[in-house]
């Protein structure tokens, strides 16, 4: 039997590790550094990044499509900010749960605006991702006094951010077939450095450790982006949407290993039940470069 990994799927496990990473340095940052702090600092490094990557494919840097380029770029700001905020006011696995439905919520968008797809299958895996998406976040509604006590600011905020990563997938779609990958990667770092210092409530001076921080939230997720691009250029759907999965648990694992954050068995049954909706959709549909989103 051969157990050796294929490229896509080595590429696609190294950045899911690193941007797993990138969302622990993120919880920990966050403490005391501003949200809007975080993006600005990811911004400019994603700069540099992207105009390396635009120099080696020697094309222009800014696009055919400039107003729909500028459209992702603002989408991809206010997907960050919503991922950012989500991760730093609630526990990581919890976070991590709550945002790895995106996919999900892609099909849905692409199957009433786009026409794609979506089987019967399909659908109840839907039904079965906002299940757990429901047990994750156990709103009082629905659950009474075993409600949840999740900040419920929070909660909303990680929701609104599914939809605007799913949104910014849809529009990545369009422009990919028009523009380049490294052009469409640049605009949301862009606007994120151009527009986040101006929501800024009040910025702190970082110590040498939040400095180390903010450099490694930068670093390991234009790194994982990078990685996953590539695992999604060249691998299938399924096999990938498998490998993505991991997130969640290496969520958990920082989580209790650096945060003191035990997962309890709703956080665990809503996550399985998210995983496996993923993971229907991921052998059912087509491909997303979801690793394109921010």
């Amino acid at each position: 039997m051969n157990l050796s990994l294929t490229p896509g799927v080595r590429h696609m496990l190294l950045g899911t590790f690193l941007f797993s990473i990138g969302s622990l340095l993120i919880k920990l940052a966050g403490e005391r550094v501003p949200t809007t702090e975080i993006l600005f600092v990811r911004g400019v490094i994603g700069i540099g990044f992207c105009w390396c990557l635009v120099r080696r494919a020697g094309i222009g840097m800014f696009g055919k499509r400039r107003f729909m380029l500028a459209a992702r770029g603002i989408i991809g700001f206010t997907s960050l900010f919503t991922e950012f905020y989500a991760i730093i006011h609630l526990p990581l696995a919890d976070a991590t749960a709550i945002l790895f439905v995106h996919p999900v919520v892609v099909a849905v968008l692409a199957w009433l605006t786009m026409g794609e797809r979506l089987s019967a299958k399909s659908m109840a895996a839907v039904a079965m991702s906002l299940t757990g998406v429901a047990v994750v976040c156990r709103p009082g509604f629905l659950f009474g006094a075993g409600g949840s006590h999740l900040d419920p600011l929070a909660l909303a905020v990680a929701l609104g951010g599914v939809l605007f990563t799913a949104v910014a997938i849809l529009t990545v779609r369009s422009l990919a077939k028009t523009e380049h990958p490294a052009v469409v990667m640049l605009y949301p770092p862009l606007i994120i450095t151009a527009v986040s210092p101006l929501f800024a409530a009040g910025w702190v001076n970082p110590t040498v450790t939040e400095w180390a921080m903010l450099l490694g939230v930068a670093l390991f997720m234009n790194a994982g982006q990078y990685f996953m691009t590539r695992g999604y250029a060249i691998e299938s759907a399924a096999r990938i949407s498998a490998i993505s999965c991991l997130e969640i648990v290496f969520a958990a694992i920082w989580g209790i290993s650096f945060l003191s954050e035990i997962p309890d068995v709703w956080v665990v049954s809503g996550g399985l039940l998210i995983v496996m909706g993923t993971l229907i959709i991921g052998h059912d549909g087509p491909s997303e470069q979801a690793s394109q989103e921010s």
